[in-house]
């Protein structure tokens, strides 16, 4: 198993958290990413409330950190017009 921290502070931004989060994966396939060979990685989220409330009153580091629990994917922003999809297996 290999495990990260992520600490969240007033600052962190979704494209800061897709950074921090994608450091340890290496490209798969395609959209897949996860890590090298068959581990795990479990991510560490210190101080999960600090992030700024934006304009529409909501956290985008928290919304993207829970759709990456719930879908197992995060869509790339970078990437908008082409395939936006990123999968990450095994975290």
């Amino acid at each position: 198993r290999i495990s990260t921290t992520v600490n969240f502070n007033f600052y962190t931004t979704s494209a800061v958290l897709l950074t921090t989060m994608c450091i340890p994966l290496e490209k798969k396939t395609g959209v897949n990413f996860g890590l090298p060979g068959q581990k795990k990685l479990i991510y560490f989220v210190d101080d999960i409330n600090l992030p700024e409330v934006d304009k529409y009153m909501t956290q985008s580091a928290i919304a993207l950190l829970r759709q990456q629990i719930e879908y197992e994917h995060v869509y790339d922003l970078t990437k908008l017009s082409t395939n936006p999809q990123k999968n990450i297996a095994n975290t």
